[in-house]
């Protein structure tokens, strides 16, 4: 009898287990998902919040579309206000490119914002800056070159 007792009981530890362990990944699941779209929003509003300065900047709206297309029309303030704006623009999609490598960031938001990059340095002042510009990852200089060498769709 008490053998009987004991192997129901051992079933229903084992039941147990086995249902804490579903929750468990269901939770993990959920909690993964979370961080996941809170990185992704996170990423996508520093995008923003760098792109929103020259809708709300009249001059800088004007240096920036001067500096793209002939960037010798700027003054030395000018190109350097126009140059951090733009490596403040790459610091975004450098963090960008690691949470799309991490997979974070899903494959079509990724390529929406490559192929914005790849224009914007591909124009005159965007490959001037991105040409004296240093101070990224290897592994996102070597990307953005490989995109700026092409003509057809980024790469993820």
């Amino acid at each position: 009898m008490l053998d009987a007792l004991g192997n129901i009981g051992d079933f229903v530890g084992g039941i147990a287990v086995i249902i804490t362990l579903i929750y468990l990944a269901v939770q993990i699941r959920q909690n993964t998902r979370s961080t996941r779209l809170a990185s992704m929003q996170s990423a996508m509003l520093a995008a923003q919040n760098v792109g929103i300065l020259p809708a709300q900047n009249r001059e800088l709206a004007r240096v920036v579309r001067v500096g793209l297309t002939t960037p010798e029309e700027l003054d030395d303030d000018e190109f350097q206000q126009f140059r951090y704006f733009l490596m403040s623009m790459l610091r975004v999609h450098e963090d960008m490119f690691v949470q799309h490598r991490a997979g974070v960031v899903d494959d079509e938001t990724w390529l929406a914002r490559a192929s914005s990059l790849r224009t914007i340095f591909s124009m005159p002042g965007g490959r001037r800056v991105w040409d004296s510009s240093s101070a990224y990852r290897a592994d996102f200089r070597a990307w953005l070159e490989s995109q700026l060498d092409q003509e057809d769709t980024p790469a993820v």
